[in-house]
């Protein structure tokens, strides 16, 4: 088993992994010319000197740390005269500043840092959706050696596919999204052009507004999500994947040592509600709480109170049924509905506490309004190009 492990620039945070199988930590600037994949606001305000001693504490543990370029969308910058060369500059400063790796979502990235640089390693973000063997096999023939998985994570004929392609294959454990979640595809392009010089960084990133009103219509869905318990990482090894992500950028240190610890040791105990991001029901009461007291937007008002009981949601991970993924795996869940199949929601309903009720107990919103009216409260005026932290490269 190798874990790859969010950094969030704390040192203490390699330390106090050393004793763990983690082969590599993954991060970046809050702000970077093609973005980053993360909206700057959740992430460390770190400059060049902070991350060249921590990438040198990562290395004095052995580890190496991979740089996230990870955007899926570059507002059509890539078509302005420059803008390439301005990219291999930040990808040289990065690689100055001891970066061994790179993660990167778009074709065209991997075969401009292939020119440059013909054996860095490069690994496919998740923000390039693969979702099929011969999608992979493109990037892989750009130059790329890491598939990354996340909204695949449960799609074995897939994982088993790319492990024959000869791909080296990462699975990201610990997202709580919807399964076949339809508003991805927004959630990644907002966070990508949000981490951009000189764009609008939203207050909130919407489609996450989108998925946690899906969990507040039936929790259940949070069980048929695409995380992955740490009790079930042999399944994939099974199929021929060793290497395991844990994400969590934005996350404490405390928070991120508790996670990599729970999938090292391949058990966690209690609440895995703990070790799982859930950023759909934990994040919207603060900013819906905002935006309801700075406007009296009842729609604002009726959705603070309908993700209220999510403030305290618990998956009692003894409860889970012996092969619990294997099941899921035999379902072809790609290819059915939860409605149809029903075997999450069994479970939910011995695992799923909302609010300090069992899920039987749980009484959804009646006519909760549209959220699409909320999104002239979740932005912003401000450019991100006025903040601190940007790698010191512009496009000509």
């Amino acid at each position: 088993m190798e874990l790859v492990l969010a950094s969030n620039f704390d040192d203490r945070l390699v330390r106090d992994t050393a004793d763990l199988p983690i082969a590599a930590f993954f991060g970046g600037y809050p702000i970077q010319l093609t973005g980053a994949g993360r909206p700057p606001r959740i992430l460390p305000a770190i400059g060049p000197e902070r991350f060249r001693e921590h990438v040198a504490a990562i290395h004095r543990h052995g580890r190496d740390f991979y740089a996230t370029l990870n955007s899926n969308d570059l507002g059509l910058h890539e078509y302005r005269p420059g803008y390439i060369d301005a990219f291999l500059s930040e990808v040289g400063h990065l690689l100055d500043l001891g970066v061994d790796g790179l993660v990167i979502a778009l074709p065209a990235l991997i075969e401009a840092v292939r020119t440059a640089w013909p054996d860095v390693p490069i690994s496919v973000s998740t923000f390039a959706r693969i979702r099929t063997v011969t999608q992979a096999e493109y990037f892989l023939k750009l130059g790329a050696r890491t598939i990354i998985l996340e909204e695949a994570n449960r799609d074995f004929k897939l994982i088993r596919g790319l492990v024959r392609l000869g791909a080296e294959v990462e699975i990201l454990v610990n997202q709580t999204c919807l399964p076949s979640c339809p508003y991805r595809g927004h959630h990644l392009n907002t966070s990508s052009l949000a981490s951009q010089p000189g764009a609008a960084c939203p207050a909130f990133e919407y489609p996450i507004l989108e998925c946690g009103v899906e969990y507040v219509r039936d929790p259940a869905k949070i069980i048929s999500g695409i995380f992955v318990r740490p009790e079930d990482l042999e399944v994939y090894e099974e199929a021929g994947v060793t290497r395991f992500k844990v994400s969590g950028r934005n996350r404490t240190t405390d928070w991120l040592v508790r996670a990599a610890r729970g999938y090292a040791a391949r058990s966690y105990p209690g609440n895995l509600a703990e070790i799982l991001s859930l950023v759909q029901v934990k994040g919207p009461r603060m900013i819906l709480s905002r935006v309801a007291e700075s406007s009296g937007d009842p729609t604002a008002e009726k959705m603070v109170a309908a993700f209220a009981p999510f403030e305290a949601v618990t998956i009692d991970n003894s409860r889970f049924p012996n092969g619990f993924l294997r099941h899921i795996a035999a379902v072809d869940c790609e290819h059915t509905t939860c409605t149809a199949c029903g075997y999450c929601r069994g479970v939910a309903e011995k695992v799923l506490r909302v609010g300090g009720r069992a899920l039987a107990e749980y009484e959804p919103p009646q006519e909760l309004p549209a959220p699409v009216r909320l999104l002239p409260g979740l932005g912003t005026d401000e450019p991100t190009g006025a903040r601190p932290s940007i790698v010191p490269v512009s496009p000509a």
